[in-house]
């Protein structure tokens, strides 16, 4: 992409094969409901999981990936913010919003979800850079663009809430499947 508005780009082609097997091969228990952000992408990896599961789909704006300025900027421009909104967290760029503040934002919207489904296993589909700034804390880290980058596209964490938030299992993504025609397909 030539710009740095990534708001209204549509899940990829690649993006829908990972879903569906992600949906195909969900390793837990089936979710009472799915959440996302209301970013087309977002929404379209979500309906993925919806439709599998046949459950109920919430889009949340709290969820929305953060952004350094929503403004169509060149991309080097762009990214020249995002670092020093990395360096400095506590630094408001053109967006309004830091990246700490983004951390408060995730933490509040999950916190609400949670309490909606006490005892429940709950999807929440979002953006790399939001769910960085809510993982990093539970693994007793602070979060870092190097982080927020090793967040593979259909990655997933595993976080339970009880009295608190617990990080059962950091983002991880399901191991590659062999190619088609291999002994393991056949």
């Amino acid at each position: 992409m030539s710009t740095s508005n990534f708001d209204r780009a549509p899940l990829s082609s690649e993006g829908w094969r990972q879903m569906n097997r992600l949906a195909m091969e969900w390793p837990f228990a089936k979710p009472a409901a799915v959440y996302c952000s209301d970013l087309l992408r977002a929404i379209q990896s979500a309906t993925v999981l919806q439709t599998g599961f046949h459950v109920p789909l919430h889009r949340e704006e709290c969820l929305r990936e953060w952004t350094a300025d929503p403004a169509d900027l060149p991309q080097r421009t762009y990214l020249d913010l995002e670092g020093r909104a990395w360096h400095d967290q506590q630094w408001v760029p053109p967006s309004g919003e830091s990246l700490e503040q983004a951390g408060e934002r995730v933490s509040r919207c999950l916190n609400g979800i949670a309490g909606r489904h006490r005892g429940d296993t709950v999807a929440a589909v979002g953006h790399g850079t939001l769910f960085s700034q809510f993982t990093a804390p539970l693994r007793g880290a602070k979060p870092t663009e190097d982080y927020k980058n090793s967040i593979t596209n259909a990655g997933y964490a595993v976080v339970v809430h009880g009295d608190s938030w617990r990080l059962v299992s950091d983002f991880t993504s399901l191991p590659q499947s062999a190619p088609l025609g291999t002994r393991e397909n056949l």
